[in-house]
């Protein structure tokens, strides 16, 4: 009898794929299968120093990553667990419920991609990163199929995502005070019931043990810098919120002692978070994927492009009305004869 031995990764994926065919046995929700509209929406963030998040229904976290935990993660890999747990945080709370669909949306194109597709090496990757970016994908795969949740990952524009960057980044900041920069400077991004909580301790957990498996690296090793949130004279912003290279020290007065004023009108009647994130999402899924597969008519020798346009069925249809001669051969294969087909 002859054995073959597999490594420890293939191991888990094994047991994964295991864990779908028994899910797949007892049956599948077709809602979890269907292309649908997002329930919940959820927006992530991550820098060198920290990682935040929140929902469209206003529940926030961050986490700042311990000193003897910095460096080892890349930002793609930070940027990766953000997206990841911010619903997870739901799941555990029971606000993200089965059934439902969750849209991850994220300024990373690679984290978008890899809440897709996760099991590669990158090019000059160290292999302890590549382990560590699969366990976390196949984490990621657990809860949500356990959860019988749906997932959708969408990129997105960095300056959209301001909430977020601060979350992960402005520590020298308290929540309260953090809340009430966010609200004054982008109240357009803000769900209503906004509040920061901190992060489970099964979450918390596990990313740290996630992180103390990654060994400490000099090429990721830069200075923190903050968003530059705060107050300067006359209740105006005094730096730019975008300035994310300049490093400050705030020694404003509490957030209780800060006052600001309502609102302006043109800025109450932008639309809201969730309606900017659900309008960016249909419009990049709205290209149909037969765009990718269309083949002309007649024999190509050439190799098929990756993206063609195509035409409109009905109107493919509508021209195509009148009948054509078409060969169709008999089941005995000895001689062709001729067909006249023509539309139902």
């Amino acid at each position: 009898m002859r054995s073959i031995k597999i490594d420890e990764i293939c191991a888990k994926d094994l047991e994964l794929m295991q864990s779908i065919l028994d899910k797949a046995k007892k049956g599948i929700d077709m809602n979890l299968l269907a292309f649908r509209s997002p329930d919940r929406i959820y927006y992530s963030d991550s820098c060198p120093a920290g990682l935040g998040g929140y929902s469209d229904q206003g529940f926030a976290w961050r986490f700042a990553i311990p000193d003897d935990l910095l460096f080892r993660a890349s930002n793609n890999l930070l940027e990766f667990l953000a997206a990841v747990i911010t619903p997870w945080i739901d799941i555990l709370n029971d606000r993200l419920t089965a059934g439902e669909c969750a849209l991850s949306m994220t300024d990373s194109t690679t984290a978008e991609g890899w809440m897709r597709k996760s099991n590669f090496v990158e090019p000059n990757e160290h292999p302890v990163q590549a382990k560590t970016r699969v366990d976390a994908a196949r984490k990621y795969a657990s809860i949500f199929m356990d959860a019988d949740i749906k997932g959708y990952s969408q990129w997105f524009e960095g300056k959209r995502n301001n909430v977020a960057d601060a979350l992960s980044r402005d520590w020298h900041l308290g929540d309260d005070e953090l809340t009430s920069l966010l609200r004054f400077h982008f109240p357009e991004q803000m769900p209503e019931n906004f509040q920061i909580a901190p992060l489970p301790k099964e979450i918390s957990s596990w990313m740290t043990s996630l992180l103390q498996q990654l060994p400490v690296s000099e090429q990721l090793r830069e200075r923190h810098t903050t968003t530059g949130l705060a107050l300067g004279d006359g209740g105006k912003n005094g730096a730019s919120p975008s300035d994310a290279t300049t490093s400050i020290s705030i020694s404003a007065a509490k957030s209780s002692e800060i006052f600001y004023s309502v609102p302006l009108p043109w800025l109450s009647e932008k639309d809201g978070s969730r309606s900017i994130a659900l309008t960016h999402w249909l419009k990049a899924q709205s290209e149909v994927p037969s765009h990718m597969w269309y083949r002309p008519f007649g024999n190509r020798a050439d190799r098929i492009p990756q993206k063609m346009q195509t035409t409109c069925l009905a109107s493919f249809y509508q021209g195509s009305s009148e009948p054509i001669e078409t060969m169709i051969p008999k089941k005995c294969n000895k001689r062709p004869f001729l067909l006249l087909s023509s539309k139902n």
